[in-house]
């Protein structure tokens, strides 16, 4: 365990200001700090995720982040493993832990368990992705169904992500989708061993709106288009998850359009807030919350 048997998560929404609320907690703590950002495990990708640069971090130690390259596929089973080595290391040292991010499934893996085990193998993934290439939902549901004793289970069968997800774990434990929810469900939090204490960091919405635009404008000038340009000059295809990170979407696209840079800061800026918006509504049902404090 840490030096008084908890680990520290401070949480909020983007741009709230986490990185230097938790550098300075991690100081007067004797802690260190392990990143729960899905952007930030990304090398050559500092911009646009604001990583905080060497010099910034004042001597605290960071994990979690440059972990793989951005044409590389990384999940949250691969974070808890990382998490885990990472605390692992700070608590042998005698250090607290403090865990600072904003990433929703990342996050709540501290809490309770996010991933069901279950392998899916390459021929059941391929079947269900090749059924939904040619026949869309309808094609999908009701070989579900099928799957599951002849029942619909509770699911929004208009979402393909979840149909498609659904379906593939069913295919490949051969059981039904309440059987292998009620067997999740059972569970163990990857962390469980630990106590935690969580502080969510809060702003006046338009002090919030003020800093994402400004935010947004310095990562321009920064040299968000040319980290963008280099990524796409030095990586065949990025992943997934790299890709359409808010501000290298849109920088992506807008390298493709004849719009300004001016649209672009609008464009990103929007997207953040929308982004706020679900991270806001999240933290409300998904973190149990033990102090909340507004920044200003």
């Amino acid at each position: 365990m840490s030096m008084d048997g908890k680990l520290y998560v401070i949480t909020g929404c983007t741009a709230v200001g986490k990185t230097d609320y938790a550098i300075n907690f991690a100081i007067k703590n004797n802690a260190e700090i392990v990143s729960c950002d899905s952007s930030l495990v990304y090398k050559h990708m500092d911009i646009g995720t604001a990583k905080p640069k060497p010099v910034d971090r004042r001597g605290i130690e960071h994990h979690c982040m440059d972990l793989v390259e951005p044409s590389e596929k990384f999940d949250v089973s691969m974070f808890i493993e990382a998490a885990q080595i990472a605390i692992d290391s700070i608590v042998s040292s005698r250090k607290n832990v403090v865990v600072v991010g904003g990433s929703g499934f990342y996050l709540k893996s501290f809490y309770r368990p996010v991933i069901d085990g279950i392998k899916i193998p390459r021929n059941v993934s391929d079947l269900v992705n090749s059924i939904y290439a040619k026949s869309g939902l309808d094609g999908l549901v009701p070989m579900l169904i099928s799957a599951n004793d002849g029942i619909c289970p509770p699911i929004d069968t208009k979402n393909p992500r979840r149909v498609m997800s659904a379906l593939k774990r069913c295919l490949a434990c051969g059981r039904t989708f309440d059987d292998v929810q009620s067997n999740f469900i059972s569970l163990d939090s990857p962390f469980k061993q630990y106590q935690k204490y969580t502080i969510l960091l809060e702003r006046d919405r338009e002090d919030l709106k003020l800093r994402i635009w400004e935010r947004t404008k310095k990562m321009l000038c920064m040299g968000l288009i040319d980290e963008v340009k280099f990524l796409l000059s030095n990586y065949d295809q990025l992943s997934d998850s790299a890709k359409n990170a808010i501000g290298y979407r849109e920088t992506i696209n807008w390298l493709k359009s004849s719009t300004t840079e001016g649209a672009l800061i609008d464009e990103i800026s929007q997207n953040t807030l929308k982004l706020v918006k679900k991270q806001k509504t999240w933290f409300k049902k998904q973190i149990p919350i033990d102090e909340k404090i507004i920044l200003r």
